[in-house]
């Protein structure tokens, strides 16, 4: 595969449209849509949800255009050969065919990083180019296939609130309550709240808040002099004790032994 043009979060007005009836000829087209799109297939016109891609063959007609007042987009051209072609069989990933992904950050900010390296004029970027555009296939195949797939479209707005809480439990440990306040917090049942977020990460929650809380005590315990009282209130347990206990049963050693064996 080899990138021939590409852009990152092209901005249009309303009256936008590409009408290309007899396809872009040799290469392809990757594009993820930012903002509300109509795309036209088989004469059909059809809405697209923002975080919604295709991938365009070359001999595909295309026909999108502007469904506001702005249009936004992500896109790419590039050459494929067979082993390409195979590459995608592989992967399931489906050509000429709108998916909505849900949630598009990770495969945009991919492509970020691509239009970057495409015209910059540094040592390897074009070998960058290309790794990251396999990256970007191979991320986009996981994404279409795995469990989040399963959450709706009408589900966006609880998966992106999901998304939030995650990156609170690895970034603001100290802010995390019990697995069933948060629950509280999302008018779930416990059970259910437990389950949907395993179906979203595959891993649990109590899972990621060991992991989150052992990280950043380890953190604090090599990089400050903060007494072992001070360190359990930051990463979220009850007391010091607890704080502790639960160090020794996962890391093997108290926190006193890891500072000092990290000194």
């Amino acid at each position: 595969m080899e990138i021939h043009s590409i852009g990152y979060h092209h901005y249009h007005e309303k009256d936008f449209v590409i009408d290309r009836p007899d396809g872009i000829g040799q290469s392809w087209l990757f594009l993820i849509f930012k903002t509300k799109t109509i795309v036209r297939q088989n004469g059909i016109d059809t809405l697209t949800e923002p975080d919604s891609c295709i991938i365009y063959s070359g001999d595909e007609p295309e026909y999108y255009c502007a469904a506001d007042d702005t249009y936004i987009d992500d896109w790419f051209h590039f050459t494929v050969e067979d082993l390409d072609i195979q590459l995608f069989r592989e992967l399931d990933l489906p050509i000429n065919k709108v998916i909505y992904l849900g949630d598009a950050y990770e495969i945009s900010s991919i492509i970020r990083t691509m239009t970057f390296e495409h015209y910059s004029s540094n040592i390897y970027s074009a070998d960058i180019v290309e790794l990251n555009m396999k990256l970007l296939f191979f991320r986009l195949s996981r994404l279409i296939h795995s469990d989040i797939r399963l959450l709706s479209e009408n589900s966006h707005s609880k998966y992106n609130t999901f998304l939030l809480l995650r990156n609170r439990i690895y970034n603001q440990i100290s802010s995390i309550d019990s697995v069933a306040n948060i629950a509280k917090e999302l008018s779930m049942s416990i059970s259910d709240f437990q389950h949907t977020y395993k179906k979203i990460f595959n891993t649990s929650i109590t899972e990621d808040i060991r992991i989150s809380r052992l990280t950043q005590a380890k953190k604090l315990l090599t990089t400050t002099e903060l007494p072992l009282k001070n360190i359990s209130q930051l990463t979220g347990y009850k007391n010091e004790y607890n704080f502790m206990r639960h160090f020794k049963k996962h890391i093997g050693m108290t926190p006193t032994e890891y500072r000092k064996k990290t000194l």
